[in-house]
């Protein structure tokens, strides 16, 4: 028998997508001339990994991939992002982030399918989970570099290409998506936007 959801309950998922929406991300949203917000960010990266999928991992399952990329920050509706260059609050990231599932879980639990997907991102527990992790890396850089002005942006933010090379290294954790860490500095180098040092 089919137990359809009431209407409060889909205005409540509505709500927390716009709530979800008001977590602002450190890059911008390439040349719109504003920052990225978590609902475009997990969008782009739920693109971009069906984008990919079939070019470079198609023996990985696809479904999993899309509710791996769309859950992957969901734990920010709690938690705030985190801008992996400001130490001090990546030295509690993790914290704040496994607080930020418990709540999920308590608000949603007629939704388990959501924490239980954000959990294992977090953990990386299969290809899948480490293939979005991976492709998560290359898109604050990609969106940096559509701004208008991306030279001014790496320098407001104080990033050098010496230090994208230090943090990228996490692309690293899918094999499908190794590749891309040289491929990503290269291009930054090549674009010549970035300071090196």
């Amino acid at each position: 028998m089919i137990d359809h959801p009431p209407m409060d309950r889909l205005a409540d998922l509505q709500r927390m997508i716009a709530d979800f929406a008001k977590v602002i991300r450190t890059p911008p949203m390439g040349d719109a001339g504003r920052p990225e917000n978590d609902v475009e960010h997990s969008y782009g990266l739920a693109m971009t990994c069906w984008y990919l999928h079939p070019k470079i991992a198609p023996k990985l399952d696809l479904l999993k991939i899309l509710q791996y990329a769309l859950a992957h920050d969901i734990v920010e509706l709690h938690a705030g992002d985190t801008f992996i260059f400001d130490a001090e609050l990546a030295a509690t990231k993790e914290q704040r982030e496994r607080d930020g599932l418990v709540q999920i879980r308590h608000d949603w639990p007629d939704f388990s399918e959501l924490a239980d997907y954000a959990e294992s991102y977090m953990d990386k527990v299969d290809p899948e989970a480490r293939f979005v992790k991976a492709v998560d890396k290359l898109l604050p850089v990609i969106m940096i570099e559509l701004d208008d002005k991306p030279t001014d942006v790496w320098k407001r933010l104080g990033i050098t290409l010496e230090m994208e090379r230090d943090n990228k290294v996490t692309i690293h954790v899918s094999d499908d998506v190794s590749p891309y860490y040289e491929l990503l500095l290269e291009w930054l180098d090549e674009r010549g936007n970035i300071p090196k040092r």
